[in-house]
């Protein structure tokens, strides 16, 4: 980016990127009424001649704010700020829709940065979101350095001016893209970066297409009634078997390589298959904690029977004393025992039989129950 600021009189003072004061990103005048100050806007943010570039990656828009001081190490009220934008231009379609103009150099239908010297490329030229109202034509194209040594391409007719370095631009309508053969890579003997800048001209409706055919001696120029927009885009040109100075950008809406996209596609469907099964299984294992509560809350029938306890609400029938001590195994007589129930014994068994007395059972004793104690039978 090349940035000149003019002034009254003379100057003195700094012009610089705002908060970058390198050698790279400050000039100071000398006097004059002119002042120049060069940026490169591909520097990276690591470099030491970046200078605080920004980039709007939806409008490729390149902004730079800079500081014009009136000192030249002193920062006063008086100082003015700016921000100077490279970007593509545009204009509003039948949509209300901002087009913008751009213009590229494709290998391939691929953007490129870098260049090969002598392979030959295509130039496009291309207008965004198309609404079939406007169309355009391209003319006065030209190449250019940083020195500002320039060469002609394509006239003001929109006829190429050398055919065997470059061929007229042929055009889709539809697609509002315009394409012209670059028929070999040129550059500079001064620097291996080379821009190259067009006019294009809007037409209502369609434009006429250039008469190339007479030379171009007394033809006029190519009319366009409803204005002209600048397009321009920068390469570096490298020599053959050279290594790129940056690895190139995959703008073309397509993924590279291509077996990367169906590796992301695989592994899409795999994390898919992961999260069903993990759904299906953290269900079953819901359902199952939740029978497992409701078993643990469910009262259990055996283990609260016992068969030495009597029926609710009885105060016979109990397998121990009433001072806490067990009953003898068989052999021995309980005597001394204050148990209420009447206990017999078996010789052939080794478990108590429990005997009860209940109200209104057939083997009701009759008048006041009596102490019965515990016997052993003598075999």
């Amino acid at each position: 980016m090349s940035i000149k600021v003019a002034f009254n009189g003379s100057f003195y003072g700094a012009v610089h990127a705002r908060d970058y004061r390198t050698p790279a990103c400050m000039t100071h005048g000398d006097g004059g009424r002119q002042i120049a100050l060069d940026i490169n806007l591909l520097a990276a943010h690591s470099a030491p001649d970046y200078c605080g570039l920004l980039v709007n990656n939806k409008t490729e828009e390149r902004s730079v704010p800079i500081a014009v001081r009136i000192h030249r190490t002193l920062e006063l009220a008086d100082d003015k700020f700016y921000v100077i934008t490279c970007g593509k231009a545009g204009f509003r379609n039948a949509r209300n829709e901002t087009s913008l103009v751009s213009l590229r150099l494709l290998d391939g239908g691929r953007k490129i940065t870098q260049a090969v010297y002598s392979r030959p490329y295509t130039l496009r030229a291309e207008i965004s979101r198309p609404d079939g109202t406007y169309g355009f034509r391209v003319k006065s194209c030209f190449a250019f350095n940083k020195l500002n040594s320039s060469v002609p391409l394509i006239d003001e007719r929109g006829c190429p001016v050398n055919p065997n370095v470059i061929k007229g631009f042929t055009y889709d309508d539809k697609r509002s893209i315009a394409d012209a053969q670059l028929q070999s890579m040129f550059r500079f003997p001064e620097s291996s970066e080379v821009h190259f800048q067009c006019d294009v001209g809007l037409c209502k409706g369609s434009c006429p297409d250039p008469n190339c055919s007479d030379g171009g001696g007394q033809t006029k120029a190519l009319v366009t009634d409803e204005g002209v927009l600048m397009a321009a885009t920068s390469v570096f040109v490298l020599d053959p078997g050279e290594a790129p100075l940056v690895q190139e950008l995959c703008d073309d809406g397509s993924v590279h390589p291509s077996w990367l996209l169906w590796l992301c596609v695989a592994l899409g469907i795999l994390f898919l298959i992961m999260l069903i099964i993990n759904i299906f299984l953290c269900s079953a294992m819901t359902c199952a904690c939740a029978r497992t509560e409701i078993i643990e809350k469910e009262p259990s029938i055996i283990e609260d029977y016992d068969p030495y306890r009597s029926w609710h609400g009885s105060q016979y029938g109990s397998r121990y004393s009433l001072n806490g001590a067990p009953q003898h195994p068989k052999g021995y007589t309980s005597g001394g025992s204050t148990m209420n129930s009447t206990r017999s014994v078996s010789s052939h068994s080794d478990h108590y039989a429990i005997v009860h007395s209940r109200p209104g059972s057939r083997y009701k004793h009759r008048g006041p129950p009596s102490h019965i104690g515990s016997h052993y039978s003598g075999k």
